[in-house]
C-alpha cells in the first residue's frame, strides 16, 4: 500500500493518520476508487469493503449481508448462483424502454362515411340518368370526381386511424408485459440472492464468532447480537482484503497490531 496525503506519501501495511488532518470517509472513498485525493496506490476493493472497509464509530452494519460477501472474498460458492447469474442476464437484456407509439389520429365518423356513401351514389345516378337522355353531363362528372376523392380520402384517414389505435395498444400492451416480467424476474432474483445469502452465512457463521471473540474486547453470547464496529472488525478478520481498511476506532493497540489482527493493510485515522 502506498498513500499520500498532503504531499507526504507512506508505505507499508499499517498508516497511522491520526496525527495529519484527513478524513476517514475521504480515505475510505479513495481506496474504493470515488475520489482522486487522497492518492492511493492499493489493489482495488473488494465487495466486502463498501460495507466494513470503513470501520468507525456510528456506523451502519448489515451484518449477514457483509457477512455474505466476504464469504464470497473467499470464493465461496452457493447452489443458488447458476440462476442467479442467468436471472440477471434475462433482466439485463429486456427491453424496458418506453415504446414510441404513433401519433393518435381523430376517427372518421361512420355516419360521416355512410353520408358520404350516399353523395356519391346520387351523384352516380345523376350522372347515368343524364348521360341515358344524352344530356350535358360536365357539371355532374366534376360533381362525381369531387365527391368519390372526399369518400376516399375520408376512408383512408379512418383506415389510418384504426390501424393507429391498433399499433397504439399492441405496443402498450406489450410494454405492460415486458415491465410484469421485469417486476417477476426482479421478484425471483431477489429471493434467490437472499437464498444465496442465507447459505453463505450458514457457512462462515462459526468462524464469525470465532473472528469476534478473537477481538479486544467484550463480545455478546449471539454473535448477530455484535455492535456494528466489532461486527465489521470480525468480518473483515476472516474476509480476505488486500484492499487497506480504514480504521477510526481504538479496539487496537496501534495500527500494525490491527493489521495483523485482521490480515489487511490499515490506514488509523
Amino acid at each position: 500500500m502506498k498513500l499520500c496525503v498532503r504531499g507526504t506519501t507512506y508505505e507499508g501495511t499499517a498508516v497511522d493518520l491520526r496525527h495529519r488532518p484527513v478524513d476517514g470517509g475521504a480515505v475510505a472513498a479513495a481506496v474504493r476508487g470515488e475520489r482522486w485525493l487522497p492518492a492511493v496506490d492499493a489493489p482495488p476493493a473488494p465487495l466486502v469493503y463498501h460495507y466494513c472497509g470503513h470501520a468507525r464509530p456510528g456506523m451502519g452494519l448489515r451484518t449477514k449481508t457483509a457477512l455474505a460477501a466476504a464469504a464470497r472474498s473467499r470464493g465461496h460458492e452457493t447452489a443458488y448462483d447458476d440462476e442467479i447469474t442467468a436471472l440477471r442476464e434475462r433482466l439485463a437484456a429486456l427491453d424496458r424502454s418506453e415504446p414510441e407509439l404513433p401519433s393518435a389520429r381523430d376517427p372518421v365518423d361512420g355516419e360521416r362515411l355512410a353520408e358520404l356513401r350516399e353523395t356519391v351514389a346520387a351523384a352516380r345516378g345523376r350522372l347515368q340518368a343524364r348521360e341515358a337522355v344524352g344530356a350535358e353531363t360536365t357539371a355532374v362528372e366534376q360533381a362525381v370526381r369531387e365527391a368519390t376523392r372526399t369518400l376516399s380520402e375520408r376512408e383512408t384517414e379512418r383506415t389510418a386511424a384504426e390501424e393507429s389505435r391498433r399499433q397504439r395498444r399492441e405496443r402498450a400492451r406489450g410494454y405492460r408485459d415486458r415491465r410484469a416480467e421485469h417486476r417477476r424476474l426482479a421478484d425471483r432474483l431477489a429471493n434467490r440472492r437472499r437464498d444465496a445469502r442465507r447459505e453463505l452465512v450458514a457457512t462462515v457463521s462459526d468462524r464469525f464468532a470465532t473472528a469476534l471473540d478473537a477481538l479486544p474486547g467484550p463480545t455478546p453470547s449471539d454473535p448477530f447480537d455484535a455492535p456494528a464496529v466489532p461486527a465489521a472488525l470480525a468480518v473483515l478478520r476472516l474476509a480476505r482484503t488486500d484492499a487497506p481498511v480504514v480504521l477510526e476506532t481504538d479496539r487496537f493497540r496501534s495500527p500494525a497490531a490491527a493489521a495483523d489482527r485482521l490480515g489487511a493493510p490499515v490506514v488509523r485515522c
